[in-house]
């Protein structure tokens, strides 16, 4: 269990992940004991009914984040976030993710959700805001919370490196400058993010193929970690990306799976008559030395039953949903057995 107010174990796991159908068909079948999802969303109406179906569950903690995408007044908006936690009180163990930059309202009405659950709250900053020296990260962070009227030692902070780009090394060393920026035992915990997967999956991978990505995300908290003595809880994307692009039309089937330090991302040929070609993709992973087998995760056992056509072959969605179920349950497991990502 991993409760709110309780810092988290060192082989915890925070993914950040957009509260969509996927993302939360894979964390309802997930392990919650040591999976502290951070979720995305953008539609505050829509959250208490499908958290409820998804997490359901008051003993372990699921970090929620709204973004205002839809361009809502800071009142109407902070008005939706206090009547969302009001309804998921009782039900989900709720903790409010909240940034440096939100409006008066929308932070008044997230600090009226802290007073009440008395669960504490996570603060997430951008690794390039702690390191932009026209930037006073500092006094924002204090000002955030001084407002929410909330100390440091019940915050878990979350320093999120989704958007850095280049090596492994070229990352970890830039966040290693944004951490040097931050007291790090001030924090109830410190979680350390890195997005890997690319926007475009037809940039890296042609069609009619098996690529392998390289997971650089786990490979920078990893080094970023051994040059520290302070415990740094991973946390990443997932196959996701931080992105909220929304493609015109259905891809070209793909399965990603999760392998050790790489992603085997399969590929089909074309858009048309998908399901025969997500049915063959299925297969080649199945017969592949790197396939789990069906008993790892709910996602393997999803593509053994459409290899073996005990399913039907599925769809987009649904093969995120099993990409995503296989990535959370490997990075748990190499955290348990190996203590790293």
């Amino acid at each position: 269990m991993v409760a709110s107010l309780a810092a988290l174990p060192s082989d915890a796991y925070v993914p950040i992940l957009k509260g969509k159908a996927a993302e939360l068909g894979a964390i309802r079948s997930a392990p919650k004991n040591r999976l502290v999802p951070l979720l995305e969303f953008i539609d505050p109406k829509r959250v208490p009914a499908l958290l409820s179906k998804a997490w359901g569950t008051e003993d372990d903690a699921v970090w929620v984040q709204f973004l205002n995408f839809e361009g809502a007044s800071d009142s109407d908006f902070g008005t939706q976030v206090t009547a969302v936690f009001d309804q998921m009180r009782g039900k989900v163990c709720a903790v409010p993710v909240v940034t440096t930059t939100e409006e008066p309202a929308t932070l008044a009405a997230i600090a009226g959700v802290i007073a009440k659950d008395q669960r504490g709250a996570v603060l997430r900053i951008d690794v390039e805001d702690l390191i932009d020296d026209d930037v006073d990260t500092g006094d924002d962070i204090a000002s955030t919370l001084h407002q929410l009227a909330i100390p440091p030692s019940q915050v878990a902070l979350v320093v999120d490196g989704g958007t850095l780009t280049g090596s492994s090394t070229i990352q970890a060393t830039v966040a290693e400058r944004a951490l040097r920026a931050i007291t790090l035992n001030d924090w109830l915990s410190v979680v350390l993010s890195f997005s890997a997967f690319p926007g475009q999956l037809g940039d890296v991978a042609a069609k009619s193929s098996v690529t392998v990505i390289p997971r650089t995300d786990a490979a920078s908290f990893t080094a970023v970690r051994n040059n520290t003595d302070y415990p740094l809880i991973y946390g990443d994307y997932a196959v996701g990306t931080p992105g909220y692009g929304a493609a015109p039309f259905a891809p070209i089937p793909n399965i990603r799976y999760a392998a050790g330090r790489d992603w085997h991302v399969h590929r089909a040929k074309e858009r048309k008559s998908p399901s025969p070609q997500y049915i063959a993709l299925a297969q080649d992973i199945v017969s592949a030395t790197y396939y789990g087998g069906p008993s790892f995760s709910p996602g393997d056992q999803q593509i053994n039953d459409v290899a073996k056509r005990f399913a039907g072959p599925g769809n987009a969605t649904t093969h995120l949903r099993a990409a995503t179920s296989r990535h959370l349950h490997l990075v748990l497991s190499r955290l348990a057995s190996l203590g790293a990502p």
